[in-house]
């Protein structure tokens, strides 16, 4: 194994002296590489895989869904705070109309947009319970994913996740290539099927 990475998991924010509790409140802002790193040490054996799993999610649930509360309760100081991100607000809610779900289980995994979405649904008309239901399910989906990434490809993974604790935009970088491939993919192919639509149309006539 890479020693160095293992060196700097172990000062990563101390991860192995104050345990579950910074693995918690580093993921209430839903950072990634908390339980990834969480993950790695129980392979490693210094914390419980289903534990450090358990306590992910929930501190996921907890900062997304206050951010969205606090935002639809507190719509005038959300627009304070943000009036100089006034365009990607106004776009997200316009993802949101058109995606939801889907928008709200992806961004999980994007810097940034994991902040952002919860604060566009608080300010938009969103049905609030319909978001909290799906983002529940989508903090389950992120915690047990990334947890089990870390457990299973330690060996691989820790010279990665070297590079990923020094530059940590990689990984947002990575994800977002891959989305833009198959969305580039399926629009493609629509364009595909609604060329033969209209030339079967076209044979017909």
């Amino acid at each position: 194994m890479d020693n160095e990475a293992i060196e700097i998991l172990k000062n990563y924010n101390n991860l192995e002296n104050f345990g579950y509790a910074i693995l918690f409140l580093y993921s209430v802002g839903g950072g990634y590489i908390g339980i990834i790193t969480a993950g790695v040490f129980s392979s490693l054996g210094k914390f419980d895989l289903s534990l450090s799993i358990l306590l992910a999610v929930c501190g996921n649930i907890v900062g997304s869904s206050l951010f969205c509360i606090f935002a639809r309760t507190q719509k005038q100081e959300v627009f304070q705070l943000l009036k100089k991100h006034k365009r990607k607000l106004a776009y997200l809610q316009i993802m949101i109309k058109k995606y939801d779900w889907i928008l709200f289980i992806v961004s999980k995994f994007i810097h940034g947009f994991r902040t952002f979405v919860p604060l566009a649904v608080g300010i938009s008309k969103y049905n609030i319970i319909k978001f909290l239901s799906i983002n529940f399910v989508a903090c389950i989906i992120w915690g047990i994913s990334l947890g089990l990434l870390g457990f299973y490809a330690t060996g691989m993974f820790l010279p990665v996740l070297k590079v990923l604790l020094q530059y940590p935009y990689i990984f947002a970088v990575a994800f977002l290539s891959i989305m833009i491939v198959f969305i580039l993919i399926a629009y493609v192919r629509k364009r595909f099927t609604k060329s033969n639509v209209s030339e079967s149309k076209s044979v017909k006539l």
